[in-house]
């Protein structure tokens, strides 16, 4: 059980004086016994001294007759309140102050007694013991009188029951003593204890109370040992508070860098429990925002290559990568992971990269430099190959040089045409497409476009056809619109067979309006649908080369309606074909400062057109 500062002080109180009065009481009973003990021996010596000195007129030789002995003992024994007892050398009690004449001769011989032979041979004796005859312990002082043949020992007793007396009367006053000191003991040990603890209490309640407010301080008692110990805790005070603020802006500087970062930051203990996890990894991981301060098992997450890679970094001294994905489909996401473990404290800490979007264009680089190396290696190589037929004699062969030189001519037309559009995309990415935006009137700019590509589609026998209204009104760059709509019929037409159908419609929504080219050819199959709008993504690239297509035009036009505020896709047409399908704003918009723009709208009716899974 565990004491406090008050019943400490009380108690060590009580136990100090408890020890010293039964240490004092002890040596002042010790002591009182000897002094007394010595002064009655004294006293005893005394008389026995006188008694002898009384002995000296006994006639020599013949020694003190029994009656004269005894006699002269009791009136000895009454004045000195003394036991007197007078022996002769051969050990016979002549005179006893306790004993009248008749019972003198009851006593036994008294030669073996210690006092009684130490008298005889040292002049002097000294005992103390239990008389036999009184029945109390005495204390005997024995003296030799007389001379060689008529020795004799005089012997005073008395008995220790004064000091006794004393040494009770002494443990009485050291009780009444002692309790009066207890008394007072108590009360100014409690007094005291109390005045000490209360002082302390409040010293220890402002102490607290400093554990959530780092900017007080204990008030400075008066008693010297309590201020030396209430200014050491201000002065912790004031370093705790200074720590904490230093801790407290590391952590808030802490906690708005991994905020802030795009890359996934994950804290594991030993056990591979998250202990921590910023925005970015509570999103790419799924973990519950709200679950903070909880234990996550890393376990739980599925991530077999990540647990795989804490793995080597809990054994290993160095970081280590890995590379895995996420999630299946279209929501798939590539991570890279790197793992560290930490120094002062069991776990790792892993920094989760994803890697999606830089994966996905370095696999669009290289197919865009295989694309164009192979795009450009066949009209180069014609070119090369008809150069060297012509200087190799064909320039004069004028049935041959002719054929020669129209193919020269139309893949040198299809490398300008390549390039032309590479040069468009460039400055469309690069933002040096400079638009004039202003309220257009669709429906004549897409009657315009129709025109334009009519030719081509009565070489086929193809029906153009528009149901736009004439009201409608998009906020766009002409020319670019312009651009879009031509590309994406001249498409149509390429890939519509002969006697098929191209219609162009609209549909308000919202703020945009969707306009929709729908064609009955071969259609888009869903597994093309995601890239088509890829550079040099081709479908089918053996006819799309012979119909003289880049690949580049889908490109440009994704970048075009990007850039106008609107979107882009294609789907599948009902019973056959394809809607390619965009969105234009119909006014000034916030996309076109850089905010994306608001949903586009639905799509037309797909019950009455070609649109439709």
């Amino acid at each position: 059980m565990r004491l406090g500062i008050r019943s400490t002080i009380f108690g060590a109180s009580l136990l100090l004086f408890a020890g010293v009065g039964l240490g004092s009481g002890a040596y002042l009973e010790h002591s009182l016994r000897v002094q007394l003990a010595a002064q009655v021996e004294s006293e005893l010596d005394r008389i026995a001294r006188t008694i002898v000195e009384l002995l000296r007129n006994a006639p020599p030789g013949g020694g003190v007759d029994q009656r004269t002995a005894n006699a002269l003992a009791g009136r000895l024994g009454r004045s000195t309140a003394a036991r007197v007892t007078i022996i002769a050398a051969d050990g016979r009690v002549i005179g006893d102050s306790a004993c009248d004449q008749r019972a003198l001769a009851a006593l036994g011989n008294h030669a073996d007694r210690p006092e009684v032979r130490d008298a005889l041979r040292y002049g002097q004796g000294v005992a103390r013991r239990a008389s036999s005859t009184v029945h109390t312990e005495m204390l005997y002082v024995a003296v030799r009188f007389g001379e060689a043949g008529a020795l004799g020992v005089v012997r005073v007793a008395t008995p220790l029951s004064t000091v006794a007396a004393a040494i009770r009367h002494l443990r009485v006053t050291l009780a009444i003593g002692g309790l009066v000191g207890l008394v007072l003991v108590i009360a100014l040990g409690s007094l005291a204890s109390s005045v000490f603890s209360r002082t302390l209490r409040t010293l220890v309640l402002q102490a607290r109370a400093i554990a959530g407010d780092h900017a007080r301080r204990l008030p400075v008692p008066a008693t010297s040992e309590l201020a030396v110990l209430a200014g050491s805790f201000n002065q912790l005070a004031g370093e705790l508070q200074r720590s904490v603020a230093v801790l407290a802006s590391e952590r808030d500087r802490l906690a708005t860098i991994l905020e802030g970062m795009s890359e996934a930051v994950v804290a594991l203990d030993a056990e591979q429990q998250v202990t921590l996890a910023n925005r970015a990894a509570t999103s790419l991981l799924g973990l519950d925002a709200t679950a903070s301060g909880e234990a996550i098992a890393l376990a739980a997450l599925g991530l077999a290559p990540l647990r795989e890679l804490l793995d080597r970094a809990a054994s290993a001294a160095e970081a280590g990568t890995t590379e895995f994905t996420i999630g299946r489909g279209g929501a798939a996401r590539q991570i890279l992971a790197r793992a560290e473990r930490l120094r002062a404290s069991p776990g790792c800490v892993v920094v989760l990269h994803d890697v999606t979007e830089v994966r996905r264009l370095e696999t669009m680089r290289r197919d865009f430099v295989a694309n164009v190396s192979h795009e450009l290696r066949t009209p180069i190589s014609v070119i090369r190959a008809n150069t060297e037929a012509l200087l190799n004699g064909a320039l004069t062969d004028a049935e041959h040089a002719p054929r020669f030189l129209a193919a020269i001519l139309h893949h040198a037309e299809r490398l300008g045409r390549i390039i032309s559009d590479l040069l468009d995309l460039s400055r469309m990415e690069a933002q040096q497409h400079v638009l004039d935006r202003g309220a257009v009137a669709l429906a004549p700019l897409v009657q315009r476009a129709i025109e334009t590509v009519a030719d081509a589609a009565s070489a086929k026998q193809i029906t153009l056809a528009h149901s736009i209204a004439p009201e409608t009104t998009v906020f766009v760059d002409e020319s670019a619109l312009e651009h879009v709509l031509l590309n994406l019929l001249d498409n149509a037409i390429k890939y519509t067979q002969a006697g098929g159908h191209v219609s162009t419609r609209s549909a308000l929504g919202g703020g945009h309006v969707r306009v929709e080219i729908c064609d009955d050819g071969p259609g888009v199959e869903p597994q093309h649908r995601d890239r088509i709008f890829e550079r040099f993504y081709r479908v089918d690239p053996g006819r799309s080369r012979e119909m003289g297509g880049t690949g580049l035009g889908l490109a440009i036009v994704k970048h075009l309606v990007n850039t106008l505020g609107g979107e882009v896709g294609v789907a599948a047409a009902k019973p056959r074909g394809s809607v390619f399908w965009f969105t234009l704003p119909r006014g000034p918009s916030r996309h076109t400062d850089g905010t994306p723009p608001p949903p586009p709208p639905p799509p037309a009716d797909q019950g009455s057109a070609l649109v439709g899974e």
